[in-house]
């Protein structure tokens, strides 16, 4: 049930109604956190999750009114969209066991200190039971605004109505450990309504051109990542859904920042989408590559006549022309140009002269690659994707290089 209902809100709320969202930065991509929301709509529980799904890949919790489980149907489906139930005049120890749970599990709390839905502003009094769970289990508080829900789904109303809404996510309150339990349960409530007032009036402000670049750019960022983690080969989750979070964060960077089409941050953007495309070309039917490869291209392109020094177009384009044969319009010199350019601007990161290498192999200018070569041996290997990058660098230089230490042949250009 509650697949078949996410199946529906999470791509309605990303593509129709989710018009922004900010400070990601301060949502973990794992480990348990209650995370406190101003209420005005029954949308606050669909925005959230379908938000949440993107930035994290544990189940998110609830906590519901009761009287959401009398009937088995609603029952069933709140319970499946991870509702915990709270009788909010008599909580019980099944409702800490159920929280203590989601925090085992590594998940988040959901957590409306409201109590219940408001008008949107100003916010109601704060009850204490998020912060005392907080406390309880030494994890982090993380407020988060939503404005514009109320509009899509305001009280009474059975269906949706066409609104945008805002997400504004704020940094972890600060927690006193050393102050005694209640005092530290007060002081998190005081924290917390000022925080979550000081968000609800961000989200519903317009953004100006520096807030929008900054919130955009942290949702590439953090598709990058994610793009990152696919490809280390220790993630346990399946490709596609890296592909769809990665996708998914781009798209609401577009809609944050929407009117700087050329900037940097579209820039980064738009070069991780042709990568995507790019990932997606390798694994399509032969008839479907060209058109595909021929969309990398075109990005790649006129991302470098913006931003002459992209390093990451220039990488691809790089990669681009030594993949795609000559009758495509693949150029070794065009690769061996860019993939130099990359080197340089990237030499921080093995990746960058290792393609590097390559592509001076695959013209036969064996001396400057195995220069290359030494360089990537040399550099330390933290992770499994460099490890295979240096096995792989340490393979081209034994058929490169003679006992002596010179390279047993040099072939012309």
């Amino acid at each position: 049930m509650a697949g078949a209902s996410t199946a529906l809100t999470r791509p309605a709320v990303t593509h129709r109604f989710l018009a922004g969202v900010e400070g990601v930065r301060h949502v973990p991509a794992d480990g348990p956190f209650v995370l406190i929301a101003n209420h005005s709509s029954f949308a606050d529980h669909l925005v959230l999750d379908a938000v949440l799904d993107v930035l994290r890949d544990t189940p998110t919790s609830y906590l519901t009114k009761s009287e959401a489980f009398v009937h088995p149907l609603r029952r069933r489906w709140t319970e499946g969209m991870g509702g915990i139930p709270v009788d909010r005049d008599r909580p019980g120890k099944e409702l800490l066991a159920a929280v203590d749970q989601v925090f085992t599990g590594r998940g988040a709390l959901v957590v409306y200190p409201e109590g219940t839905r408001g008008p949107g502003w100003p916010l109601l009094p704060f009850k204490d039971g998020a912060f005392r769970f907080a406390v309880r289990a030494g994890v982090p508080v993380i407020p988060v605004a939503l404005w514009g829900a109320q509009h899509v789904l305001p009280k009474g109303a059975s269906l949706p109505r066409r609104a945008e809404v805002h997400v504004v996510f704020g940094p972890a309150l600060p927690d006193d450990t050393a102050l005694p339990r209640p005092q530290r349960v007060r002081a998190l409530v005081d924290s917390a309504r000022d925080s979550l007032e000081a968000l609800v009036d961000t989200a519903r402000t317009a953004r100006d051109p520096q807030r929008a670049e900054r919130a955009a750019r942290e949702l590439v960022q953090r598709a990058e990542t994610t793009v990152e983690t696919m490809l280390s080969r220790t993630d346990p989750l399946p490709a596609a859904r890296r592909l769809r979070q990665a996708r998914l964060l781009l798209g609401m960077a577009r809609r944050t920042d929407p009117n700087n089409p050329n900037g940097l941050v579209d820039a980064d953007a738009r070069v991780l989408a042709a990568r995507l495309t790019g990932l997606r070309a390798l694994e399509a039917p032969a008839p479907l590559r060209p058109a595909l490869l021929r969309s990398v291209r075109r990005t790649a392109e006129e991302v470098l006549r913006d931003h002459p020094d992209h390093l990451m177009a220039h990488y691809l384009l790089g990669r681009w022309h030594l993949l795609v044969p000559g009758a495509l319009g693949g150029r070794r010199a065009e690769a061996l140009d860019h993939l130099r350019h990359a080197a340089r601007l990237g030499a921080h990161d093995t990746r960058y002269p290792m393609a590097y290498a390559e592509a001076l192999i695959a013209v036969g200018h064996d001396d400057e690659a195995a220069g290359q070569l030494r360089a990537i041996l040399a550099a330390p290997a933290p992770d499994l994707r460099t490890a295979d990058r240096r096995r792989r660098a340490e393979a081209h230089y034994k058929q490169l290089v003679g006992v002596g230490g010179a390279p047993a042949t040099t072939r012309s250009g």
